[in-house]
């Protein structure tokens, strides 16, 4: 890695210390959601901090992510993986691994071919429209338990809406569902996103589920002032040109840029080859505790319009402002901070 290369730079301490203060908060144990690669943070990196500070239990979406995980060889962890998975011979092959059981469909289909209830969460849909047991087959779902006495591993939902009195129904819904089961029946119970961690009781729940406010990465609303992000995406000026002498920035045509009456331009060593989309043109960055305004992104490349004070060699940190950087590009912070892939290293401080 080159002194000027781009870098996450992953605060561990922060993240120790967001874990220990929601474990300390719920008074109950947590499944760390580290799909996404870590939302950005670097998955392996992630998984090895928390293991080692007493978390032993860990969410991914897909199979590809639970694999990067048992390469660790970490002992006494559990995976569960979120989407439903068709390899039953990998459930079959890696006991501390489970699965979210997604519909009746699913269900019977697992059943069927003889996978243990021990792997399974059953995951119940109040109207999210994404995974899981949907309303109308709860009746058939409940009949199937009771009659074959079926015992799982958890029982889950996914508190998906963002008002208040929706999230209560959703937990009210959940709660008198597992009473009509017997919560006895489920070893693991866990409803909560993040930003169910802050807002939702989770009466009944044994874990709480929760992802991106590890990382201190909150929603609009629902903000913990003791919850800390640990993310920067930090690198250097590369080089710094004066624009009089340009024809083009990039492939693009110096005049069809608004450049502001600008008379220098800095170069970076980061691109929408390293998952930097191109929608963050007009975003700002921050050299020497100053914004200035990033106007076009190539391939392997970002040019910054600056002035006197930034020379070669200066720190510059992207994303710094996450609220200015949601209400610019319009989608929230844990879609763009994931899109920065492994062309950019992961460093934990």
């Amino acid at each position: 890695m080159g002194i000027k290369d781009f870098k996450v730079e992953v605060n561990s301490k922060k993240i120790i210390h967001n874990y220990q203060y929601l474990k300390k908060l719920k008074k109950k144990e947590i499944i760390a959601v580290v799909k996404a690669n870590a939302y950005g943070h670097g998955i392996e990196q992630i998984v090895e901090l928390l293991w080692s500070n007493g978390c032993k239990y860990f969410a991914v979406a897909r199979e590809c992510e639970a694999e990067k995980i048992l390469c660790l060889k970490l002992d006494n962890i559990n995976i569960l993986i979120l989407e439903t998975i068709e390899d039953i011979e990998f459930l079959n092959k890696n006991k501390n691994i489970e699965m979210v059981v997604n519909s009746l469909k699913d269900l019977l289909f697992l059943l069927d071919n003889g996978v243990r209830t021990a792997q399974l969460h059953l995951k119940l849909d109040f109207g999210f429209g994404r995974n899981g047991v949907i309303e109308q087959d709860f009746t058939e779902l409940e009949k199937l338990i009771i009659e074959k006495n079926l015992n799982f591993k958890g029982i889950c939902t996914h508190i998906f809406a963002a008002d208040y009195n929706d999230m209560i129904d959703i937990e009210k819904k959940f709660n008198n569902f597992i009473k009509r089961l017997d919560k006895n029946r489920f070893e693991v119970i866990h409803m909560q996103n993040s930003a169910g961690v802050i807002s939702i009781k989770g009466e009944n729940c044994t874990h709480i589920r929760c992802g991106t406010i590890l990382f201190g990465l909150q929603e609009i609303g629902y903000y913990d002032p003791n919850i800390k992000r640990a993310f920067k995406l930090i690198g250097r000026v590369l080089d710094i040109k004066d624009l009089t002498n340009l024809k083009y920035i990039g492939y693009q045509k110096k005049e069809d840029l608004n450049l502001e009456k600008s008379k220098k331009i800095a170069k970076i060593r980061l691109g929408y080859g390293d998952g930097f989309s191109k929608r963050s043109e007009g975003t700002m960055s921050i050299i020497n505790n100053k914004k200035f305004k990033i106007v076009h992104i190539s391939m392997d490349s970002t040019f910054i319009l600056v002035d006197d004070s930034v020379k070669n060699g200066d720190l510059v940190e992207i994303f710094q402002d996450l609220e200015e950087s949601i209400n610019f590009l319009k989608v929230p912070h844990y879609e763009f901070l994931s899109l920065i892939n492994d062309r950019i290293k992961r460093e934990t401080t």
